[in-house]
């Protein structure tokens, strides 16, 4: 498995799905789903109000981008009530999310999903905890053709450059914790990792 950390924004990301999440009680749209929303030109603020989108726990929307971003496919996952949103709850959304994933037969997949103190969630915490989901996923539904899929999947995460380090760190602590279940790739491209020459010293950027 691949994972690609970019500083480039969601919308620009060369993958084949953008997963992005968002809340029953929270209103507008914030974060990537609210600038989702305004590429869109209010696409999903219309289904909210038409109630064609509520973001209850594990609700899943797959709709088109229609080119207005550069991946084709948006899916869009109900995250609840924020007051319940923790680790713990995503942990156990992952599942969910990776058999969904695979009954769509993409690969390659941009996760963003809401990770700040307002939340209590944080952006490397966050990618680590995703990690431990997708091995959570091999051990509860192992099959050799589920393990193939996992093995290349390529996984990108953009959320800036702040976050970058904080998200570089929770992937690497994941690639460690992990390393006996399955192997992690970490590629970064070579252009963005030149805005970061402390941690170019202490990791091998691949292409």
């Amino acid at each position: 498995m691949e994972v690609i950390l970019s500083t480039v924004k969601i919308d620009a990301q060369a993958c084949e799905i953008l997963v992005t999440g968002f809340f029953e009680d929270e209103r507008p749209l914030r974060g990537s789903s609210g600038w989702v929303d305004w590429r869109l030109n209010g696409t999903l603020s219309r289904y909210l109000i038409e109630k064609r989108l509520k973001g209850t726990w594990k609700e899943t929307t797959l709709i088109p981008s229609g080119g207005r971003i550069l991946p084709p496919l948006i899916l869009l996952i109900g995250l609840g009530k924020m007051r319940e949103y923790s680790y713990l709850h995503l942990r156990e959304l992952f599942p969910h999310l990776l058999t969904t994933l695979k009954r769509l037969n993409v690969s390659k997949i941009c996760f963003s999903l809401p990770e700040d103190e307002e939340h209590q969630v944080e952006p490397g915490k966050l990618a680590e905890v995703l990690m431990e989901g997708i091995a959570d996923s091999l051990d509860e539904k192992s099959s050799p053709e589920r393990e193939e899929w996992i093995k290349g999947l390529q996984l990108f995460y953009a959320e800036g450059e702040e976050r970058f380090p904080e998200i570089l760190l929770g992937v690497q602590t994941a690639r460690s914790i992990l390393e006996d279940r399955f192997k992690i790739r970490i590629i970064i491209p070579p252009e963005e990792g030149s805005q970061f020459p402390s941690i170019q010293k202490d990791l091998p950027f691949e292409k």
